[in-house]
């Protein structure tokens, strides 16, 4: 019992070949290359951060370093699980999309490093086209928050306005004060340009400004 157990801890019942960790490499950085264009093609945000998306293939390929590393030693295995607990992450991740995306990273690295191609092969596959199906089908619902201020007497025209610009129109604030009044509508956009129509209701009289937000927080106007 106390053989199978040193066995067990320190001793691998695999061993790595440098061929082998190339091998595992060359699947993770082609899958990688993969999850990298699945979120090129379906972001829609406002702002694309290529750094994040770069980020993503290192984190695959790390991930398939440290799995050929642990190779199938309990061991080492403890002590990267150990040494990883230590490890703070200070970034905040603002969309959960991204937070599933470097989660499938990880999945990819995980995968390739254990040797397991065809698993993570379909699997991977089967979520960028997923992925890209759903980006299609969402596309065009995204909702923005149009904020404006002006003079009591002209907000009628300015409804009329929002109105014929966007579609899905929906009031979700209205302050009234003596010297102004803010509007706070929830639309969708009728088209990928019509994000920047506020240029018009600027130019409409009595209004002081316009803004437009996205429900991520993004500013746009």
């Amino acid at each position: 019992m106390r053989e199978f157990l040193y066995n067990l801890l320190y001793e691998s019942t695999s061993e790595i070949t440098p061929l082998m960790v190339l091998e595992s490499m060359g699947v993770a950085l082609v899958l990688a290359l993969v999850l990298y264009g699945t979120y090129r093609l379906t972001f829609s945000g406002v702002v694309y951060s290529k750094k994040f998306n770069i980020s993503l293939i290192m984190l695959t390929l790390v991930s398939a370093v440290v799995m050929n590393i642990i190779g199938s030693s309990v061991a080492l295995s403890l002590g990267m699980v150990g040494a990883l607990s230590i490890v703070r992450f200070r970034t905040a991740i603002k969309d959960p999309r991204d937070t599933a995306f470097i989660f499938w990273a990880i999945c990819i690295g995980l995968g390739a490093g254990s040797h397991n191609y065809l698993i993570v092969a379909i699997g991977t596959l089967v979520i960028a086209l997923l992925c890209i199906i759903l980006s299609l089908r969402m596309r065009g619902d995204d909702k923005y928050l149009v904020i404006v201020r002006g003079n009591l007497e002209n907000m009628d025209a300015v409804r009329a306005h929002i109105f014929g610009l966007y579609r899905a129109c929906k009031l979700r604030a209205e302050t009234v004060t003596s010297t102004y009044t803010e509007l706070v509508y929830q639309v969708k956009l009728k088209d990928e340009h019509s994000a920047k129509d506020y240029e018009a209701l600027q130019q409409l009289e009595g209004v002081d400004y316009v803004n437009i937000v996205a429900q991520n927080g993004e500013t746009l106007g």
